[in-house]
């Protein structure tokens, strides 16, 4: 009884937050698209200082922090940013949503849907932290040298493992990385899924292979950095020493460390930013609320 409850509970949120959403069209269509364009910028950005490391021009890979905090550094860098950070919170926002209301053509079963919203709820938080910590540099109140996410992942980790059962919890951050990094590879050489995400009957043959050939190179790319992260804090935990652990910008650096790193970092940087590319076409042609 309770559960049909909370069932019919879920419909009927669904169903109000898509009324609000076709109610405010074509204003939240044009923030959901806004957002994914900011997203775009994030990932060119995060993309293009790996690439500049990897050919010798100088720094070393970075995160998307440490991006965004080269971005306020540019003329009128500080209003670029604080646009980027409204972006990213609407698009964090629009992820929220589908939370609620499920992606608009999802395929497969009941489990696949779970595991959607789940990726969704996941990438809401992940967007909206990032969000606020772009306003923050942009006012000015992220400290003279805002800590990178390798710094972070280092301090959260220490944390937990001073928690009770911080260590398996820690470990199992770790799976779930690496779950995900398989899942971005059975998507790069899977199925290609686009008619559910994209509107591709409103494209050409030519944009469609463009845009499914961006998205295969984008998730290998996703998928060797979130797996070197979880590497990183799989290897902190079984050691019990946070100092192991690494986020985006320590994952890039140990693949640059590698044999032939200077060219394996270059072939993941190029992945990020042919995932920030789809990103911007996503903007063009992503299915918002059902259409």
């Amino acid at each position: 009884m309770a559960r049909a409850g909370a069932r019919e509970l879920g419909r009927a949120a669904e169903r109000a937050t898509r009324r609000a959403a076709k109610k405010g069209e074509p204003w939240t269509d044009r923030a959901a698209r806004a957002g994914y364009v900011a997203r775009g910028l994030v990932y060119l950005l995060f993309g293009g200082f790996a690439l500049a490391a990897a050919a010798g021009m100088g720094g070393r890979p970075t995160d998307p922090t440490g991006a965004l905090a080269e971005l306020v550094r540019l003329p009128a860098g500080r209003i670029a940013l604080a646009m980027v950070a409204l972006g990213l919170l609407v698009h964090a926002g629009f992820r929220g949503v589908l939370v609620v209301t499920g992606e608009p053509r999802p395929e497969g079963g009941r489990w696949r849907r779970i595991a959607m919203r789940v990726r969704d709820g996941f990438a809401a938080c992940v967007y909206a932290g990032l969000a606020f910590t772009a306003a923050a540099i942009a006012v000015g109140r992220h400290g003279r040298a805002p800590a990178g996410q390798d710094e972070q992942t280092r301090h959260l980790s220490a944390r937990l493992l001073a928690a009770p059962f911080g260590r398996p919890i820690l470990v199992a951050v770790a799976v779930g990385l690496g779950i995900a990094a398989v899942i971005y590879i059975v998507e790069a050489f899977g199925r290609d899924r686009a008619r559910e995400r994209l509107r591709v009957e409103k494209m050409t043959a030519r944009q469609r292979t463009l845009v499914a050939t961006l998205a295969r190179v984008a998730y290998v790319a996703r998928a060797v950095v979130l797996a070197g992260i979880g590497y990183f804090l799989a290897r902190g935990a079984i050691d019990r020493a946070p100092h192991e652990t690494r986020g985006p910008a320590g994952a890039l650096r140990a693949v640059w460390q590698l044999p032939h790193g200077g060219l394996l970092l270059a072939m993941v940087a190029a992945g990020l930013i042919a995932f920030g590319v789809h990103g911007l076409l996503e903007a063009r042609w992503r299915r918002l609320f059902g259409r």
